[in-house]
Order: C-alpha cells, then structure tokens, then sequence
C-alpha cells in the first residue's frame, strides 16, 4: 500500500508550522500558523467568477438599483460597493487639479 503525505503551507507567510483551529461560519476547516499568527482556510472557495462578476457589473452599469441587483443575482450591496471601489481605484490615479482662489 502506497500512502502520499500532502503537506500545507501557510499562505501568508509559507510556514508548516500549521494546526487545525475550528471552523468558520460557511463549514470550512479553518486553520492557525504558529510562527505568523495568522487564521484562515487552507483553500477558500471563491464566491463569485470573473464572469459573473462583470455580469453583476454590467447590470449595475446599465443604471440598475444596488437593491435590484441585490435581489436579481444575491449579492450584498456591501460587496458590490466594494468592487465598485476596486474598479474605480485604478482608473483615477490623478487627483483633479484645485480651483480655489487665493484670497
């Protein structure tokens, strides 16, 4: 019998020094790094695609409400807000010049 050992890494800081440390609110094992402290789940699931996250984004831009859209696909208005800024972070790199008068 052949038996293969899978050995985990941390992914904040690549350690194996690694124990279990419960679970979280979804089920998933959750997990504690002894040398950076960290906690988390070893291989989250991602909760939305690319794909569905540009359709989300799409409707959004086609002037639907956050309300609609939280209705329609069942993401939180909390989470649309946040991509929203990610998509906007970038694209506005230069702050705009000021017009105040120097009185």
């Amino acid at each position: 019998m052949i038996q293969e050992t899978i050995t985990y890494q941390c992914r904040a800081c690549g350690s194996t020094h690694i124990v279990k440390n419960g679970h979280n609110a979804q089920g998933q094992q959750q997990y504690w790094c002894k040398d950076c402290g960290k906690r988390a789940v070893l291989q989250p699931k991602p909760r939305y695609t690319e794909a569905d996250k540009e359709q989300i984004m799409a409707a959004y831009y086609e002037r639907s409400s956050m309300r609609g859209i939280e209705r329609i696909f069942g993401v939180s208005r909390h989470t649309l807000a946040d991509w929203l800024k990610k998509s906007d972070h970038g694209s506005n790199s230069s702050p705009e010049p000021s017009t105040q008068s120097g009185r």
